[in-house]
């Protein structure tokens, strides 16, 4: 899940692009916010797998790594996009 929430950015980008000019932000922030969940859930899942003793530990390692990492910055990076729009 961590790998679809990095793929789902470009989907994101794409979709921002094509979006009517005053949709743009809700768009963004709709994306951003389903990037960050799915990211952050899947580094939840990849680290329950290590904790189970999972035997491909590398790859639950790097995907805890990723997922919360790029969760966590799509979650800040909404956040403040969210406090730009309303403010």
């Amino acid at each position: 899940m961590a790998l679809i929430g990095l793929g789902a950015i470009p989907l994101m980008i794409v979709l921002v692009a094509l979006a009517p000019h005053r949709l743009r932000a809700g768009v963004y922030l709709a994306g951003l916010g389903a990037v960050a969940i799915v990211s952050i859930v899947g580094g939840a899942r990849a680290r329950r797998a290590l904790s189970a003793g999972t035997a491909l530990r590398a790859r639950a390692i790097a995907g805890a790594i990723l997922g919360f990492w790029v969760g966590m910055t799509a979650a800040v990076l909404w956040f403040w996009t969210l406090v730009g729009v309303a403010l």
